[in-house]
């Protein structure tokens, strides 16, 4: 993949997987909508279970992804929704090591696709704790 991640010495050193910017070079942009931790029935998992509810989400991007010619490691950035920014950002290291084509390999890299991340009262669904968008560059 055509991927320059973007980094500078002048700019503030992450403390979580995080990096400022990716440049992609020719190909296809590919805009998936929030993806939600629900199974292919359209039930919830992991009610109030950080954790399974990433694992879920990032299983339904990877099959989007997949239908639209990419992989996680096409990933060139995320934005995440949750409501709980304590208890997502204490996944950090978790994430990193479960899914490292899209958080980098640790939480001192700066290897994953740039992220946002909001914290917000409630998300669209029932039961909810955290939702993430992806765009994906599709050669």
């Amino acid at each position: 993949m055509a991927r320059e991640i973007i980094r500078s010495e002048d700019l503030w050193t992450p403390i979580w997987p995080y990096s400022y910017g990716t440049k992609v070079k020719g190909g296809t942009l590919l805009f998936m909508a929030g993806a939600i931790p629900v199974d292919k029935n359209g039930n919830t998992v992991g009610r109030g279970d950080m954790k399974a509810q990433i694992r879920q989400i990032v299983e339904n991007i990877k099959t989007g992804l997949k239908a639209g010619g990419a992989t996680l490691a096409d990933v060139v950035h995320m934005r995440m929704y949750t409501t709980d920014v304590k208890e997502f950002v204490s996944t950090a290291e978790w994430r990193c090591q479960n899914f490292p084509d899209l958080w980098g390999s640790s939480v001192s890299s700066e290897e994953g696709a740039p992220t946002t991340l909001l914290g917000v009262t409630a998300l669209g669904f029932d039961g909810g704790m955290v939702e993430i968008e992806v765009v994906a560059h599709v050669k």
